[in-house]
């Protein structure tokens, strides 16, 4: 979904990302070799991004940043 009906009223383009995501064989090692990942750490979930472009008119194609993110309460991801 894109929406930037009203730049100049202060509304920019925006668009939003639902993220399905799925860590279960991720691991982050310490230099020492041992697991830093929390054990309580969720193995997927769905995340909803928000990207906007604060400088739409100047340049298009760049400048995207993500705005702000959430986590969505749905069932866990399906292997795609």
């Amino acid at each position: 979904m894109l929406d930037n009906s009203d730049p100049d009223g202060g509304r920019v383009p925006t668009v939003q990302v639902d993220v399905c995501y799925d860590v279960l064989g991720v691991d982050i090692l310490d230099s020492n070799g041992r697991s830093v990942v929390s054990d309580d750490r969720p193995d997927t979930g769905w995340i909803r991004y928000l990207v906007s472009n604060y400088n739409f008119e100047a340049n298009p194609s760049g400048s995207w940043r993500v705005a702000s993110s959430q986590n969505l309460e749905r069932p866990p991801c399906d292997p795609a």
